[in-house]
């Protein structure tokens, strides 16, 4: 009976460690922040390509940037072994470079119209 604290805090010291190795061990296998992150960059110059509808050179450059950040998304993925993720990536990525390729050709309302899609897409990701 005599024992009992010391075996008490003993117990609550060793679970109390225990937690903390496992969160500091898992804390280097994903970083959904670090995706979350680009491709609300990704988003934001989707957005800006897509308030230029009729301009294909500025379509052109904000898919491109957009697309820059797509890729880093998917190299997480990747990273993370996320394959319901990668869909998305994969249909924006391919959306994207679409926009672009119609956007060097001047075929603004169709490069438009990739935007749209590959924004809808990058939304899926983020809410899944």
């Amino acid at each position: 009976m005599k024992n009992l604290p010391s075996i008490l805090i003993a117990a609550l010291l060793a679970l109390f460690l225990i937690g903390e190795i496992s969160a500091a061990g898992n804390s280097g296998n994903t970083e959904p922040g670090k995706a979350i992150a680009f491709m609300a960059e990704a988003i934001k110059h989707a957005e800006m390509a897509k308030t230029h509808k009729a301009h294909a050179e500025h379509i052109h450059k904000h898919a491109e940037a957009s697309l820059e950040y797509v890729k880093k998304v998917e190299a997480e993925a990747i990273e993370n072994e996320n394959s319901e993720g990668r869909v998305h990536i994969t249909e924006s990525i391919r959306h994207l470079v679409e926009a672009i390729n119609h956007a060097k050709a001047g075929h603004a309302d169709i490069a438009s119209e990739h935007v749209t899609d590959a924004l809808e897409e990058m939304r899926q990701f983020t809410t899944r």
